[in-house]
């Protein structure tokens, strides 16, 4: 009986230190939905680019790893919009890469900061951009998901 009731707990402890650490990854696992502020600074001098303090607002379309970046900028205390990416989310990578006609955005989450760049199609790095989590932004639907409904 005594034996038994060892392998019991013995199993319990294994399952409980299981879900302990499957908890942890889930909890620590980048999530790059979210609205993020920021500043994305221009690199390429002389240029019509100019450096902005930026709100980008990503959310998940449907249930893989596309997402939508709506990207705004902040023009005399008001956001202006400046379009809607579709991108892609590398979650062992935590990476976000958004491809355009001239260019490609990369982002890499890391907890609440979002960090990236735009290349253009030579390669030359063109934006460096810096953004944290907003904390204080309600979540926001996919849009997709609302037009199912």
């Amino acid at each position: 009986m005594k034996r038994l009731l060892g392998r019991g707990i013995s199993i319990v402890a294994l399952l409980s230190l299981a879900f302990a650490a499957a908890a942890s990854q889930s909890q620590s696992a980048p999530d790059a939905v979210g609205t993020w502020r920021g500043t994305s600074l221009c690199l390429v001098r002389p240029s019509p680019c100019n450096d902005e303090r930026v709100v980008y607002r990503i959310t998940r379309i449907g249930t893989g790893d596309t997402l939508s970046l709506d990207a705004r900028k902040i023009v005399n205390g008001t956001e202006e919009e400046m379009g809607v990416l579709a991108c892609l989310f590398a979650r062992a990578a935590h990476g976000v890469t958004c491809t355009m006609a001239n260019g490609t955005w990369r982002f890499t989450v890391r907890g609440d900061s979002l960090v990236g760049e735009l290349r253009v199609r030579d390669g030359a790095k063109f934006r460096d951009v810096r953004t944290s989590r907003d904390k204080t932004a309600p979540p926001r639907e996919d849009p997709a998901s609302t037009s199912r409904r």
